[in-house]
């Protein structure tokens, strides 16, 4: 077992090596159906990404505004990873400048107000990335709140990332 691990540690220092890294930013307006209620905001988040280049593991911390009292809905920290990477793909029409379709997995954790915790996990199918930017649109998500012991969902509408 301690020869497996100290075997994905050299892999993945491997891979860093090779990386830049690189932090960004996102907004994005959300509507969910959480176990304790609906909420629709906005989604502010702080993305560090460990290789800017694939933008494998990205962290995101993200917390969640509402246009209505009480304006703080919770936080969450997620990884992200892309499936795939296509510069050729099926939808070129909807840019005008040459993007990379990135769909991209994520899971992770979140806190709501009501100390409710859940994790979840989403798939984001119309990711688009370019040099600075990442623009992802109709992201469904799943949860699971271990207060309630029910299931809830979401979707970022449209969610754009900008990378330093």
């Amino acid at each position: 077992m301690k020869k497996a691990f100290a075997f994905a540690l050299v892999i993945i220092l491997s891979f860093s090596l090779h990386a830049t890294p690189s932090f960004g930013y996102s907004l994005a307006p959300v509507g969910a159906m959480t176990p304790t209620g609906n909420y629709g905001g906005l989604t502010t988040s702080f993305i560090f990404s460990p290789s800017k280049e694939l933008h494998t593991g990205d962290i995101t911390i993200s917390v969640d505004l509402s246009p209505v009292s009480p304006f703080f809905e919770g936080v969450m920290v997620s990884v992200s990873t892309p499936l795939f990477i296509l510069s050729d793909h099926p939808f070129p029409w909807i840019f005008n400048n040459q993007v990379l379709w990135t769909p991209v997995l994520f899971a992770g954790g979140q806190y709501r107000l009501g100390n409710e915790w859940s994790i979840m996990g989403g798939l984001s199918p119309f990711a688009f990335r370019d040099n600075h930017f990442v623009y992802e649109f109709l992201s469904p998500y799943v949860l699971y709140s271990f207060t309630s012991a029910k299931w809830g969902w979401g979707m970022y509408v449209m969610r754009f990332s900008y990378f330093f």
